[in-house]
């Protein structure tokens, strides 16, 4: 990752996302200020609480002990309603404002934290070297599918963790 917190896509590409069924990546969808329910409030306040929690845990912690807390709870059961797609909106419509807070890590952790049915999810970590340089990126999968972080062309994973193991 580099000084901002992000690997070396552009944040419109850590934005983006795969569309299932012809793997082509798709921005999630913007909504006007205006029209935001209670419900879309309460998940971006969480969302954004999430990735502060966790950014400061990362500081004081190794990622190993952060997941290993993880599995012995869901946070997700306040966002359980809620299908991965809005979760994945709200965590990077929150990330967006947080700026440096927010990497991709931050990001796959907090979106692995909050979708409650774990089944299928993969949490990658991977590095790749351009240009002289190693940059590192996380995503977070299921089904293939990338569901946070930008395309994980180029990156050879280094880690790579199942929704189930502990």
């Amino acid at each position: 990752m580099n000084d901002e917190g992000t690997t070396s896509e552009s944040q419109s590409a850590a934005a983006a996302a795969r569309d299932s069924a012809t793997g082509a990546i798709v921005r999630p969808r913007r909504r006007p200020i205006g029209s935001l329910t209670l419900a879309d409030w309460r998940l971006l306040a969480f969302a954004a609480a999430a990735q502060i929690a966790i950014a400061a845990a990362l500081r004081v912690m190794p990622v190993a002990a952060l997941r290993r807390r993880a599995q012995r709870r869901t946070v997700g059961r306040f966002a359980a309603a809620e299908c991965d797609e809005r979760i994945v909106w709200a965590i990077l419509a929150t990330g967006r404002r947080l700026g440096r807070i927010s990497t991709c890590l931050v990001r796959a952790l907090a979106a692995y934290l909050m979708i409650d049915d774990r089944r299928g999810l993969v949490l990658t970590i991977g590095v790749r070297r351009a240009d002289g340089a190693i940059g590192a990126h996380a995503w977070l999968a299921r089904g293939g599918r990338v569901l946070i972080g930008a395309a994980p062309d180029d990156y050879v994973p280094l880690v790579e963790w199942d929704g189930l193991s502990a």
